[in-house]
């Protein structure tokens, strides 16, 4: 009887309606893995559109598991740890291909460096530009920021910009403290130690929230050596209002767990406050996109303004719960 040998990295996907994006992501594994010994597992968060047929047949050495509901990025994950064998764990985006030698140089890295809890490699978008991937957490004042009642003053400008780290640089090495999960490489223990991803979260944020917790067992580095193609949330643009809800549930709850609830609470009245501000500020910049016949921004502000809307007409009762 053949014993499979025990895989050296498990591969992390969680896919939702994205069957055309899944089918290239694992073929680009399946061409880049070389001789690594790879455990990929596709976590299918009840897809209308045959992704988890495709998998099926298509990739049948795939460690296929099939939810009757979408469980969301965090549960979905973490549902795909549980199966995962190897000491290392990569997150992967099914909106990702795998360039030649990003696995093996990942993995090299992880065993050269055993203070390294996870790493990331460089995003590149598809026409070879670098992404902005690496940030420093975020503080209260850089979150404050975001809001249009005070971004206009200018007193939180310097907060965030610290906060989106303006000074990373895609090209050089280093520690940081956060890294997009996208594709992020992980020590299986200090997964398990933190304790995964929170499932709370329902979608955004949750990766915020585990670099902040992972950062407890080791540092957190980025690798730019590596590199993933990263296309650039394809599904969430097709869902706008639910991302838009979600990622603002999401930052109340991030306030709430690593800065208390007095901060959460301050939160939430300024985004409440702030809404008809935002609905009224994009409905002004939308028309003046139209004028000045700029169709491609103002199709962007339109999606935009539609899930500000979509979150102010049905989306508080969550968000204040959070």
């Amino acid at each position: 009887m053949r014993v499979s040998p025990t895989p050296q990295l498990s591969i992390l996907i969680v896919n939702w309606n994205g069957r055309e994006m899944l089918r290239n992501v694992l073929a680009s594994i399946e061409r880049s893995r070389g001789d690594l010994v790879v455990q990929t597992i596709v976590v299918d968060n009840a897809s209308a559109d045959a992704s988890a047929d495709m998998v099926a047949t298509e990739f049948p050495s795939v460690i296929l598991q099939r939810n009757t509901e979408n469980v969301g990025f965090a549960r979905g994950n973490n549902q795909a740890a549980r199966a995962a064998q190897a000491p290392l764990l990569l997150l992967l985006n099914n909106d990702t291909l795998v360039r030649p030698g990003a696995l093996q140089i990942l993995m090299r890295f992880m065993d050269d460096h055993p203070d390294t809890v996870a790493a990331g490699p460089k995003l590149i978008d598809a026409d070879g530009k670098p992404q902005r991937s690496g940030r420093n957490l975020p503080t209260v004042a850089a979150l404050m920021n975001s809001i249009e009642l005070l971004k206009w003053t200018g007193i939180f400008r310097s907060a965030y910009r610290r906060y989106r780290r303006e000074g990373f640089d895609p090209e050089k090495s280093g520690p940081i403290s956060q890294l997009a999960a996208a594709a992020l490489i992980i020590r299986r223990d200090a997964f398990e130690r933190c304790g995964g991803f929170d499932e709370a979260f329902g979608f955004g944020v949750e990766d915020v929230d585990l670099c902040r917790r992972l950062v407890a067992f080791g540092t957190i580095f980025f690798v730019p050596e590596a590199e993933i193609e990263h296309l650039g949330r394809v599904s969430s643009r097709a869902n706008r209002g639910f991302v838009y809800r979600n990622y603002e549930c999401g930052w109340a709850r991030y306030l709430c767990k690593h800065h208390g609830k007095p901060a959460a609470l301050l939160y939430k009245i300024l985004v409440t406050l702030d809404l008809p501000i935002r609905l009224i500020g994009l409905v002004i910049q939308y028309v003046i996109q139209r004028l000045a016949g700029r169709r491609e921004k103002s199709a962007r502000t339109l999606d935009l303004l539609g899930a500000a809307a979509d979150f102010a007409a049905s989306g508080m009762p969550a968000f204040w719960r959070s």
